[in-house]
C-alpha cells in the first residue's frame, strides 16, 4: 500500500496507466521491488538490519516500535505524512504504516483440537490484549476498547472474516 501510494504521489502511476496498463497491472508495477542492490531484503533479525543501517547513513530499515524504543540512541523514526510513530498514533490507526496482529482459526478444528477455544478466550481477553495486558509488555499495541470487543466477540462466535482478513472495521 505505501509503494502504490508513493507510486501515485509521484506520479508514476498514472503515467503506467496513460501508457496502457490496468489500475491493477499498474498497481502491480508499483510494487515491485528494485533489484539493483538499492533496496536490500534482510531476512535476519532485528540487529541483523540495525548493522547494514549502520553502514549506510542513508538506509531506511522497518522496525516494531518496541525495538525502535529500545534503540533511540542508534535509530530514530521517520515521519509519515507528517506523523510520528508512537503508541497512540498507532493504536488511533493515525500513523499510516502501522499493522495489526492478526492471528487465524479454522472454524472446522473448534471443537476438536483440545485448548483451541480456551486459547481464542484468553487470546482476546483484556487480561491479554487489553490496555493493560500481558501483550503489551511485548510490543503488542492495543486497539480501542471498542474494536477490541468486537474483534472478542468475532472471534468466540466464529464470525468469517470480511475484505483484506478483517472481522471488525477496515
Amino acid at each position: 500500500k505505501v509503494m502504490v501510494e508513493g507510486c501515485k504521489k509521484a506520479g508514476t502511476h498514472k503515467y503506467l496507466m496513460d501508457s496502457g496498463l490496468t489500475k491493477k497491472e499498474a498497481d502491480k508495477d508499483c510494487m515491485k521491488v528494485r533489484t539493483d542492490g538499492v533496496s536490500v531484503d534482510i531476512d535476519g533479525d532485528y540487529t541483523e538490519t540495525l548493522a547494514s543501517l549502520a553502514s549506510n547513513k542513508e538506509g531506511i530499515g522497518v522496525f516494531g516500535l518496541s525495538f525502535l524504543l529500545n534503540n533511540t540512541d542508534t535509530i530514530y523514526a521517520s515521519k509519515v505524512n507528517g506523523v510520528t510513530p508512537s503508541t497512540e498514533t498507532i493504536a488511533s490507526g493515525e500513523y499510516p504504516i502501522s499493522r495489526p496482529l492478526q492471528f487465524y482459526v479454522k472454524k472446522a478444528h473448534v471443537g476438536k483440537i483440545k485448548g483451541m477455544e480456551e486459547y481464542l478466550k484468553e487470546f482476546t481477553s483484556e487480561n491479554a490484549f487489553g490496555e493493560d495486558g500481558y501483550l503489551s509488555d511485548k510490543g503488542l499495541i492495543p486497539m480501542p476498547k471498542a474494536e477490541r470487543e468486537c474483534n472478542r466477540s468475532a472471534a468466540l462466535n466464529l464470525t468469517p472474516m470480511k475484505g483484506h482478513g478483517y472481522a471488525c472495521g477496515k
